[in-house]
């Protein structure tokens, strides 16, 4: 099990790294970066079943922001174990998941 999260870690975020140098994103995404305004997009973004915000539709981006959005969405239980070393605290952010509940990851 840890093997695969390690593995899953590895590729979601050389993924979404090179997808950010790369803008793969589609430019009608809006990455919020107000925190009280990302705090009202994460709450109305929970996902009642786990109780975890829902990340954006993988089908919205392309090449390799696609894969990492598409990892996000298949495992946002680890996500939120993981801190993100991208320094959007200030836009919010409390975890790695929350890069994936707007473009915030593909750029």
């Amino acid at each position: 099990m840890l093997k695969i999260f390690l593995l899953a870690l590895m590729l979601l975020t050389s993924t979404s790294s090179l997808a950010m140098a790369n803008g793969e994103h589609s430019k009608t995404l809006k990455q919020e970066t107000d925190p009280k305004a990302f705090k009202i997009l994460k709450e109305k973004s929970i996902d009642p079943k786990t109780g975890l915000p829902k990340t954006l539709d993988p089908n919205l981006f392309k090449g390799k922001a696609k894969r990492a959005y598409q990892v996000a969405k298949e495992i946002p239980e680890v996500l939120t174990q993981i801190p993100c070393f991208c320094e959007c605290e200030a836009y919010g952010h409390e975890n790695l998941l929350d890069c994936f509940i707007d473009s915030h990851a593909a750029g």
